[in-house]
């Protein structure tokens, strides 16, 4: 092997190879799911396997659903949002996108090579996303108003107690530091926008996927100002949901 050094000059190295080992994985039978898992069969093991990749396909989906139930209720609304709510939240976001680098040990030039777009790019990114989450908390918040959605204490202690479970606290300290901060009220506006969610998306019509792409092949854009069904509540409407 012919090695080539800095100043341009060359060497000549022999290397031997004595062994070269293959990784060999073992049977997937019984025998590994037992040594793998706490399950006695292999067809035991699939079968977790195959439901907790259902149970987070299904709770991605539902999270979507969900944000385009509300984005929907945006749009139909016709929300005009800007000036310094939306500044403060693309203040907001870019500063826990900063924190996030951070904690993987990136600066925001590297994060702008990686993703290949420029500074300003990603403040007009940030600044949509930042727009559309205050239009989606104006428009919950008009839901909430109008039907009356009120949240209770015990609702927000039930919440800090599993917040605080999940983060191995004690519960009742957790609630306690809480209410006596007055932090309350912030989870408070959290839960009823929340409700104001549930409302919305209990009402949006689930259309199949099958149905969407059937619809998207025959769809054209001047039958996408055809009056549409729909049971969404908006500011305008003479109805609640």
């Amino acid at each position: 092997m012919e090695l080539a050094g800095t100043d341009g000059s060359t060497a000549t190295a022999t290397v031997e190879v004595k062994v070269i080992k293959e990784k060999v994985l073992p049977e997937l039978d019984d025998e590994l799911a037992r040594a793998a898992s706490e399950f006695d069969t292999l067809a035991e093991l699939r079968a977790d396997i195959e439901q907790r990749l259902h149970d987070v396909l299904e709770e991605e989906a539902e999270t979507q659903f969900r944000a385009a139930a509300v984005d929907r209720l945006v749009e139909a609304s016709d929300v005009k949002v800007g000036g310094p709510l939306v500044e403060a939240r693309t203040r907001e976001l870019l500063n826990g996108l900063g924190r996030s680098l951070e904690l993987r040990g990136l600066d925001a030039e590297t994060y702008l090579q990686i993703t290949g777009q420029t500074a300003e790019q990603l403040v007009q990114r940030v600044s949509a996303e930042a727009a559309l989450s205050v239009a989606r908390e104006l428009v919950l918040e008009a839901v909430a108003d109008r039907l009356d959605l009120q949240v209770e204490d015990a609702e927000i202690e039930e919440l800090i107690r599993e917040q605080a479970e999940i983060a191995e606290d004690d519960p009742d300290e957790a609630v306690k530091q809480v209410f006596d901060s007055g932090r309350e009220e912030v989870l408070r506006g959290d839960l009823r926008l929340r409700k104001a969610l549930d409302r919305v998306s209990a009402e949006a019509k689930r259309v199949p996927a099958d149905e969407v792409r059937a619809r998207e092949q025959i769809w054209t854009p001047e039958q996408e100002t055809q009056p549409t069904e729909t049971k969404l509540w908006t500011p305008g409407s003479k109805e609640p949901a």
